[in-house]
């Protein structure tokens, strides 16, 4: 971990995103392995997976973002002249932030709708429909947060991308 509040926070959703994906893939194999040996299945198992995998993505994309692990298409950048390459990121990193402050924008309007409306998912798992918006909230604010720290720092201080 880093040292900073902010870089602590997002290696922490991070870390608790790759353990999500684990465990789904644990209780998945779990409930196949049980229904083949002719025992029931697990009963919310699959809604559960659903909502996990939703929340891990969205939580997982700020550090993501970080790392520079997301799916960058480089081969125009890299056969750019260097002159060029810089003021282009600069530039995406732009977009992504008004993006991101859009879809941040529409998601506290949807998440406060529909906390107002006291709207409620009703399925084998029943909570507030609200929890599943806030979870874009926070990962568009969170995602916004880093694209402008990408535009004050500037790309040379941006975290390299790890080797995979």
């Amino acid at each position: 971990m880093r040292g900073s509040a902010y870089e602590r926070l997002l290696d922490i959703l991070g870390v608790a995103a790759g353990a999500a994906f684990g465990l789904v893939a644990v209780a998945t194999s779990w409930d196949v392995i049980v229904r083949s040996l002719g025992g029931g299945t697990l009963n919310g198992l699959a809604e559960i997976v659903e909502y996990v995998l939703f929340a891990a993505t969205f939580l997982a994309a700020p550090w993501l973002l970080r790392q520079n692990g997301h799916v960058r298409v480089d081969f125009l950048v890299n056969a750019m002249p260097s002159a060029l390459r810089h003021p282009l990121r600069r530039a995406t990193d732009a977009v992504g932030l008004a993006v991101c402050l859009t879809l941040l924008a529409f998601s506290v309007l949807v998440t406060y709708r529909s906390w107002a409306g006291h709207n409620t998912v009703l399925k084998t798992v029943v909570f507030p429909e609200w929890w599943l918006y806030a979870v874009i909230v926070v990962s568009m604010a969170l995602l916004a947060a880093e694209f402008a720290r990408r535009l004050v720092v500037g790309e040379d201080d941006v975290v390299p991308a790890p080797d995979l």
